[in-house]
């Protein structure tokens, strides 16, 4: 592969995702998401925001949309990366040029990751800028970019399933709803796994919510930070999220094993088989 053709399609990946506007609908709604929940928290006055709590308020903007909005955001924008080629009939065009199917492979894999990856800085910067704003200034930054790096990482698990599902369907609409399908199926299952391991204390079913694509995802950033935070920042973590995975290694190792199958089975079946003309 050639690095050059890579970065090309890589380009080529962002302007196509960005012309369709699903991008900037995503980028308003990340703004929207990230500056609403300050200015709600500082309008009710709440007795929850004691003065202790206020330098530690970014928490709450980085971490609230890590286990629903930003998978959620991999799953659109993966989703109709491969298979919204196959129906405009354009990857036979872009495929009929000299280059390789690993370079265009790659290539509109890492265009739409670094679209992920865009998202989810703009998410961190505009949360740290309204706590900032709203409550006064914010400690504890310094740990920020280990937590986006773990942000950033656990995003590869539903964008690159949903990559995969695009490559395998090959159908846009087929893609959106199956990729969303085993999203929220994980989320709802790992909710009632740990309701039965609460009532029963069954060891097993603690186990089983552990391997759910969801639960190192939630659980990398949190396990990275909490350990990092005094003991009454804690509430403020409750209110994000609640680590599921045992510990950083087992979480990461998750990840990478979800993501990395994926990649591998979406490239081997993208080599074999022939490119459509169009799908229709």
């Amino acid at each position: 592969m050639r690095a050059s053709r890579v970065l090309t399609f890589a380009r080529y990946e962002i302007r196509r995702a960005v012309a369709r506007k699903k991008v900037l609908a995503l980028v308003a709604l990340t703004v929207l998401i990230s500056i609403a929940p300050y200015y709600a928290l500082y309008a009710t006055h709440t007795s929850l925001i004691t003065p202790p709590l206020r330098p530690y308020l970014w928490i709450l903007g980085v971490f609230l949309p890590q286990a629903f909005f930003l998978q959620f955001t991999a799953l659109l924008i993966a989703a109709g990366s491969m298979s919204e080629e196959y129906e405009q009939g354009t990857a036979e065009v872009l495929l009929s040029k000299p280059v390789s199917r690993q370079e265009y492979f790659f290539g509109k894999y890492l265009g739409g990751y670094a679209l992920v990856v865009g998202i989810v800085v703009l998410d961190v910067v505009l949360s740290i800028s309204s706590a900032t704003f709203v409550f006064g200034p914010q400690q504890q930054l310094g740990i920020e970019p280990m937590i986006l790096l773990a942000q950033v990482f656990a995003a590869l698990v539903f964008y690159s399933f949903a990559f995969m599902v695009g490559e395998l369907m090959r159908r846009s609409s087929l893609s959106y709803i199956l990729s969303a399908s085993v999203f929220f199926t994980s989320e709802v299952v790992g909710v009632f796994l740990n309701i039965l391991y609460t009532l029963t204390g069954t060891n097993i079913y603690k186990v089983a919510n552990y391997y759910l694509p969801t639960s190192p995802v939630d659980s990398l950033p949190l396990l990275l930070a909490e350990p990092k935070f005094p003991s009454s920042v804690q509430l403020v973590f409750r209110f994000a999220a609640t680590p599921v995975e045992p510990s950083i290694g087992i979480s990461a190792l998750l990840i990478a094993v979800y993501f990395i199958s994926a990649v591998l089975i979406a490239l081997t079946y993208f080599s074999r088989m022939d490119v459509a003309k169009r799908v229709t």
